[in-house]
């Protein structure tokens, strides 16, 4: 740790020792990795001298779940994270496109300090974790949970922090730009690693999802559980800003700066999701209160009880750097986008988290206790992290009514500081942190434009806020209709003079235009919808909320792909196609809701069951799948024609086509189907074919295993035949699945063994009732179970689930095949190489 220690102050002061002594650099980086690869080798070795291998490392575990037990707790995760941050930023560690062209090459330097501040603010709040405490005597730890004895999950969460590395190297990026000036190539610069970075992360996220449909007891793969809302946060900012260029016209500097900065707060409000245990007690953590017994009913509220948790240090030390690139964001809007970069002082911001990590390791937590405690820090002090920022950044003025040639603007409207008003205004309507800090985020841009009408996406994006907070009932209807206000203020006020080009959606260049903003205006507003509501998911998961407004963006989405595809085609055809695809949703929603079967007719809301949903989103994902398959064999053929398949456009539509694949069949194996509902649980007799979903199941045995286990203490399953059903009588047998319980005695807790039939045209999932499991378990420690007759499972029968996961490979096959041709177009791409390339 210590080692470590030394090595990041040492890039810290000389980020570009790579130049001077390439040896030297490469030991430094790879003694950032070394607290994790000592503490992974302790874990192989099963060293029980170190508290968290005896906690849960285990002799008898297989070596690949040793190393996996790596990260069962906080301090392994971190360490991992340092090692992840360090290995990118030696593998980026020359300069990128543009960054030669400065004096000295400072952005580079910017670029490399930042990344290396952030390894040592993990670093430091490593140390309050002390990873390497010495076991006490007599201690015995329950060992490695259940759950992590998979191998998905020794795949799972490196990746996933991986991917949250590649999301903090977007924000280095943002800030070395932000601070030098130094806005050449900057699109090159974030593509380059936000590329590579969404693979990592679509990777990641799909093999946790497949890891719940194989392993956990609900039969599915994506529940809007918190923990998965919020890795699927950053995805989505990777997603936006991988499409900002090609959006139509040039992509201000600030729009590139402000995408990096939120993908990286992103990423962290994701780690504090999982790691701020209690927070969102919808999900698998310990729930957390206050003094009173009542938890606060906000999320900042909730992580300052945390104050008094053991893991406070790492938690407040998160809070401090969202606040912090809030703040920094604020600071960035505020300045003309043709002004002089960021005063440099403004830049020690910056080393907030760390100084948070650093005293808190020092002062306010330790293993001998603290003489002093986070809960004597109020909570004010965390908020104003957010105006440090500012204090050194004064705004550009103005400019006189007799040169403002641009048609309105709020502070020409208004003189009084409506950017500092207006938050304040919603905090005291509000009292709730977080959603003033995203008003903020959304409302200082717009404000501060020279014409904000041309600003339009940020008041989208607000409005979308507004809509949100009042569907979720974070916010009521009347505070809400004033936010909502304050963002379409210049539409209802501005003079009706505007020389602007109409866009007519009837000729195909509106069209075009159309599709192209969608790929950046659709993801930014789901993606403030997706935190929203998992804002509001801080006591129960609302499944219904996600999937019912989230289904007009994937109705959106159909749509706009279908206008990219078919953008040389005839504009009149593409509106009668999209008019008939209206039609038969709208048709379908009224006189046929059910037609789709399986759980349709369960209520999503008042009104509305899954199958309008449904209806909602099918006839467009499914209009738009032809002409992007026709797109995709139009590259290969191009592709073979040049002899070379490293083309950009065809990676792209192979993502394209494998997301509506993912979408529709997420249609038939999520949206359509209830979990919740008992009808899914039947009771199986034995040697007795029991007829249900228009198959035949049989009980025939239960089996007990406790010999040749690779994990587990003991198993105890139910074998059952499934037969094939054809008008009411039962035909040939079709399988036979063995769902089951693994017994865990150290750990108390049982583990469900799902077991799948998988057909062409998608799978049944099977799970034995674990409550019934545990009792035959303990029933079978003193005699024979051959007298059970009965036994429940649970069966989901989930079409076109094959096309889930079909097209989830698709969209990686794309994505890698984008990230290594950007890489290899680019003359820069081995590691420490310069970027003369840009990208047409």
């Amino acid at each position: 740790m210590w080692l470590a220690l030394g090595s990041a102050a040492w890039l810290l002061w000389k980020p570009t020792t790579h130049e001077t002594s390439p040896r030297l650099s490469l030991l430094l980086h790879a003694t950032l990795a070394l607290p994790f690869a000592t503490l992974a080798a302790l874990f192989l070795v099963n060293n029980t001298s170190v508290l968290h291998v005896a906690a849960f490392g285990g002799e008898a575990l297989p070596l690949k779940y040793r190393f996996a037990a790596t990260w069962a707790a906080r301090e392994g995760p971190l360490l991992m994270w340092i090692g992840w941050m360090a290995l990118l930023a030696w593998w980026w560690r020359g300069p990128l496109a543009g960054e030669a062209t400065t004096e000295g090459n400072q952005a580079q330097r910017w670029r490399l300090r930042s990344i290396h501040l952030m390894s040592l603010t993990l670093l430091l709040v490593g140390f309050s974790l002390d990873p390497f405490k010495a076991t006490p005597p007599f201690f015995t730890g329950a060992g490695l949970n259940p759950l992590l004895q998979t191998d998905l999950m020794v795949i799972h969460p490196p990746l996933i922090f991986l991917a949250y590395s590649f999301c903090l190297h977007l924000t280095a990026v943002a800030f070395a730009a932000a601070y030098t000036n130094q806005n050449d190539g900057l699109g090159e610069r974030m593509l380059r690693i936000a590329r590579p970075g969404l693979f990592v992360a679509t990777l990641g996220i799909g093999l946790g999802g497949l890891w719940a449909y194989l392993i956990l007891d609900w039969g599915g793969y994506w529940a809007w559980d918190p923990v998965e809302t919020g890795s699927f946060l950053p995805w989505l900012a990777l997603v936006m800003l991988v499409h900002l260029r090609t959006r139509p016209g040039k992509v201000d500097s600030r729009v590139w700066v402000g995408a990096g900065i939120v993908t990286g707060m992103l990423a962290l409000f994701a780690t504090t999701v999982t790691r701020a245990g209690g927070v969102w007690a919808s999900s698998v953590h310990t729930f957390v209160t206050s003094d009173s017994s009542t938890p606060p009913d906000d999320v900042f509220g909730r992580l300052m009880v945390l104050r008094g948790d053991a893991a406070a240090t790492e938690v407040m030390t998160y809070v401090v750097w969202m606040f912090m690139l809030i703040g920094c964001w604020l600071a960035i809007a505020r300045r003309p986008a043709d002004d002089k970069p960021l005063p440099r002082a403004s830049a020690w911001a910056a080393t907030l988290p760390a100084w948070t990590a650093g005293i808190g390791s020092l002062f306010l937590t330790s293993s001998d206790g603290a003489w002093m405690a986070w809960t004597t820090v109020p909570q004010i002090v965390f908020v104003t992290v957010l105006v440090v920022p500012l204090l050194l950044v004064r705004p550009f003025a103005p400019p006189a009514e007799k040169d403002r040639k641009l048609p309105w603007t709020y502070h020409g409207w208004l003189p009084l500081p409506l950017d500092a008003v207006f938050p304040l205004v919603v905090f005291a309507l509000t009292s709730d942190v977080f959603i003033t800090a995203a008003m903020a985020v959304l409302f200082a841009p717009l404000y501060r434009s020279k014409d904000a009408l041309s600003a339009w996406p940020w008041a989208a994006g607000g409005v979308m806020l507004g809509l949100a907070l009042a569907w979720s009932q974070l916010l009521s209807i009347a505070v809400a209709g004033v936010v909502l206000l304050m963002f379409v203020l210049p539409w209802l006020v501005a003079p009706q003079n505007d020389e602007r080009n109409p866009l007519d959606v009837r000729e195909r260049k509106g069209q075009q235009i159309v599709a192209l903003w969608s790929s950046v205006i659709l993801v930014s507003l789901y993606l403030v919808l997706s935190w929203v509501l998992l804002l509001a998911s801080i006591d129960a998961v609302n499944f219904e909320a996600h999937e019912l407004y989230g289904a007009p963006f994937l109705a959106g989405l159909g749509a706009s792909l279908f206008l990219y595809a078919r953008r040389h085609d005839k504009a009149s055809t593409n509106l009668l196609l999209l008019a008939g695809a209206g039609a038969l949703s709208v048709a379908g929603f009224v006189f046929a809701p059910n037609a789709f079967g399986s759980d349709s007719e369960t209520m999503v809301s008042e009104h509305l069951t899954r199958g309008h949903l449904v209806w909602m989103t099918f006839p467009l994902l499914a209009l738009a799948t032809a002409p992007i398959g026709r797109e995709v064999v139009r590259n290969v053929q191009t592709a073979r024609k040049k002899g070379t398949w490293k083309r950009i456009p065809l990676g792209a539509h192979v993502v394209h086509l494998g997301l509506l694949l993912l979408l529709l069949g997420h249609l038939s194996t999520t949206v359509l189907v209830d979990r919740g509902d008992a009808a899914h649980r039947i009771s199986l007799v034995k040697d007795e074919v029991i007829i249900h979903d228009g198959f035949g199941f049989v009980f025939e045995e239960l089996v007990l295993e406790s010999e040749n286990l690779e994990v587990g203490d003991g198993f105890i399953g139910v074998q059952i035949g499934i037969f094939a059903v054809e008008n009411g009588d039962v035909g040939e047998r079709i399988g036979e699945v063995l769902p089951g319980t693994l017994r865990f005695d150290n750990q108390g807790t049982p583990r469900s063994e799902v077991d799948t039939l998988t057909r062409a045209t998608g799978d049944l999932v099977f799970i034995f009732d674990g409550s019934q499991a545990g009792g035959l378990m303990a029933s079978a420690q003193g005699g024979s179970l051959s007298d059970v007759e009965v036994v429940r499972v649970t069966i989901y029968n989930l079409p076109h689930s094959h096309v889930v996961w079909l097209g989830w490979g698709m969209m990686m096959l794309g994505m890698l095949a984008v990230a290594w041709t950007g890489m290899k177009r680019d003359n820069g791409m081995q590691p420490g190489g310069e970027s003369q390339h840009e990208e047409e």
